[in-house]
């Protein structure tokens, strides 16, 4: 290109550079009005906390924890099994049998061995893997009441 060509693109871009600084602020004025939205929002969305029932936080806090400790304690138990020689009395072995035997109890004439081995551990991990999710996961039941007041 020679230079008198590119002179005359040059007029264009100084208009080009005009439009997309018009553009830029038009594009912070909405960004900034948004904002205030979202900050009006979050102030709303505190309004819905503190309309959840008194129960639901408590409940939350507790149930959390106690479906994640007996899920965890179920998943011991399941590896427990794979050695069925091990003395379940001994130190680290009774923190996940003493617990849970007492559920495995209730179960374990309704759900038969499968290949001769008992799966009660896994039925039990299952549904407290299960009720963590739908009560206390993030889309939660437990955790949209309190989020939401739903």
């Amino acid at each position: 290109l020679e230079p008198s060509a590119l002179a005359e693109f040059m007029p264009a871009t100084d208009a080009a550079a005009s439009t997309i600084g018009t553009i830029a602020g038009d594009l912070s004025a909405a960004t900034s009005s948004a904002s205030a939205e979202m900050i009006a929002a979050a102030g709303s969305a505190s309004l819905l906390l503190a309309e959840t029932e008194p129960w639901v936080q408590p409940l939350f806090n507790i149930l959390g924890p106690f479906l994640n400790l007996f899920s965890f304690a179920m998943l011991c138990r399941v590896v427990i099994s794979w050695y069925p020689t091990t003395n379940v009395n001994d130190f680290p072995f009774f923190l996940a049998v003493w617990p849970t035997e007492p559920l495995l109890r209730l179960i374990r004439g309704a759900v038969p061995p499968a290949f001769g081995v008992d799966i009660t551990p896994i039925v039990w991990l299952g549904l407290f893997t299960f009720l963590n999710e739908v009560l206390c996961g993030q889309q939660g039941l437990l955790t949209m009441k309190i989020k939401y007041g739903i």
